[in-house]
């Protein structure tokens, strides 16, 4: 079952299950999405309030970029659950199997290129975030927080997964640059979300 159709039971009894996936790539996309569904209640309960017309036209945007993200996220999830599938079926060849010699390269870089994508989208629902304080429904400012510490959490989660899976590249100096990429970019999510926390 895709993971954008499943109940959160059905999610959750999924997660805990002696099976590869759904794991932490999953969890990652799905804190993404948690993140962007806070946002925008958030914005619901902004709008049409007299006190914030003046912003009316970053709230649209606002809206349109996190409903986006919320489909990106939920992609994400499901695309990393397919990339450790793919891992886990090679890993289980000998290393000398001509189909695991044929697929491991694309399957890698895959396995990578996915939660580097989770982290890269969190960056910009905290950046998308941070650009509402002080301008949506005071009421619900510890909404945006947990907002902003889901996104974090997200980018934290997805860097884990980069990591375990660079851990297989042969390319040292490919390695060294994305480890230096997800420090800085985990970074600047941890930055951001102390700025919105501070801020709120």
């Amino acid at each position: 079952m895709h993971i954008g159709t499943q109940s959160v039971n059905e999610f959750l009894a999924a997660l805990a299950a002696k099976q590869p996936t759904p794991g932490g790539g999953a969890v990652a996309g799905l804190l993404a999405a948690l993140s962007t569904s806070l946002g925008q209640m958030v914005l619901a309960y902004t709008d049409g309030k007299k006190k914030y017309v003046q912003h009316k036209q970053l709230h649209d945007e606002c809206i349109s970029f996190l409903r986006a993200a919320s489909e990106e996220s939920i992609a994400l999830a499901g695309e990393d659950a397919k990339a450790y599938e793919a891992m886990n079926s090679l890993w289980k060849l000998e290393k000398d199997d001509p189909i695991r010699i044929a697929s491991w390269d694309d399957a890698l870089q895959h396995a990578i290129a996915v939660p580097m994508k989770t982290m890269e989208l969190s960056h910009r629902i905290l950046v998308t975030i941070q650009t509402l304080i002080g301008k949506t429904n005071a009421m619900l400012v510890s909404d945006i927080v947990i907002a902003a510490i889901l996104a974090e959490a997200a980018a934290r989660s997805a860097r884990l997964n980069v990591e375990i899976n660079l851990l297989q590249l042969e390319d040292d100096q490919k390695r060294i640059s994305l480890e230096n990429k997800t420090t800085s970019l985990l970074s600047e999510c941890q930055l951001l979300c102390k700025t919105i926390e501070d801020g709120c």
